[in-house]
Order: structure tokens, then sequence, then C-alpha cells
């Protein structure tokens, strides 16, 4: 199934994969690959049994920040996330070629709630052994995780010293 982005859909898409990876693609991925990626970061949230509000809000906005169609947004949203991750994340292109992509994203997926337990690393750390990832380099996402978290917070404390400009 082929899918078009609107215009601003497209845009922001582009800018996303600019900013965030430093690519400057012609064309944006919807294809059959991304529903499985985006699924396996919601089980791996859901590694505790509570995919909270949080973290499925969380993956459905950088679903559509990066691209994906309505049709799987729509999906995203009552997905149950209790598939057995591994073989769920099994020979699938997009975890074939964007394996550490996947655990870097879980995390933040897991994390957006404001914890990261040991359930949710034991379903990272599951999904991480499923696609032949070391346990040292899962080790060493969580912990340049932990750093661009505290670097976010950071920018946000010298940006607005003051709080939210919004509220």
């Amino acid at each position: 199934m082929t899918v078009t982005l609107d215009a601003p859909r497209e845009i922001t898409a582009k800018w996303y994969y600019k900013e965030l990876w430093g690519w400057n693609l012609e064309k944006i991925c919807t294809g059959a690959e991304r529903p499985t990626f985006l699924k396996a970061l919601l089980t791996a949230a859901n590694g505790d049994g509570i995919l909270s509000q949080a973290e499925r809000d969380w993956v459905i906005g950088r679903a559509a920040a990066a691209g994906a169609p309505e049709s799987l947004l729509k999906e995203l949203e009552t997905y149950p996330a209790n598939e057995d991750i591994s073989q769920l994340i099994a020979n699938t292109l997009a975890t074939n070629k964007s394996k550490r992509a996947v655990i870097y994203f879980a995390i933040k997926a897991s994390s957006a709630d404001g914890e990261y337990n040991d359930a949710e690393k034991n379903a990272v750390r599951k999904s991480a052994n499923a696609m032949g990832i070391p346990e040292a380099v899962v080790k060493q996402i969580e912990d340049f995780h932990a750093k661009e978290e505290q670097m976010k917070q950071e920018r946000i404390d010298l940006c607005f010293p003051d709080g939210d400009p919004f509220k």
C-alpha cells in the first residue's frame, strides 16, 4: 500500500529526520515496515504490564512527526501492545536496518511517563537479545538517553528560567 503525505506532514517529517539524524530525505518512508517498528516501541513500553497514556502518546507523536500515515496513527491508539516482542521484531526490515534505533526509541517511549522501570528494561533487553544486540550496547544506549534527558533539562532551565512561557 502506497501512502502519500500531504505537504505539511511531509515537510514536518523531512525536518524531523534532518534534525534528529542529519538526513536529507527526498522521500518519507510510509511502508510496511513502519507498523512493526512502532508496535515494538509500544510493546517494550508495556513491558511492565502498564502502557501509560504518556507512553502511548509519545510513540504516536513521534510516529506523526516522522510521517506515519493517519491510518497507522489510528491503529496505534488502540493497539494492545501485548505481543511477544521477540516474535514481533524478528526479521523485519525496520529492525534489521534500525536495530539500535529500536532500542533507543523503546527506551524513550518507556521513559515518557517519567519512569523506566526494571520490567521495561527487561522488555528492552528481550528486544535487544532478539535482534542480536549485546547487553553492553543496550547499557550504552541507556546511558546516552540519561545524559540526553539531563541536557534537555539543562536547555530548558537555561532558555526558560521562569518556566513555561505559555502558562
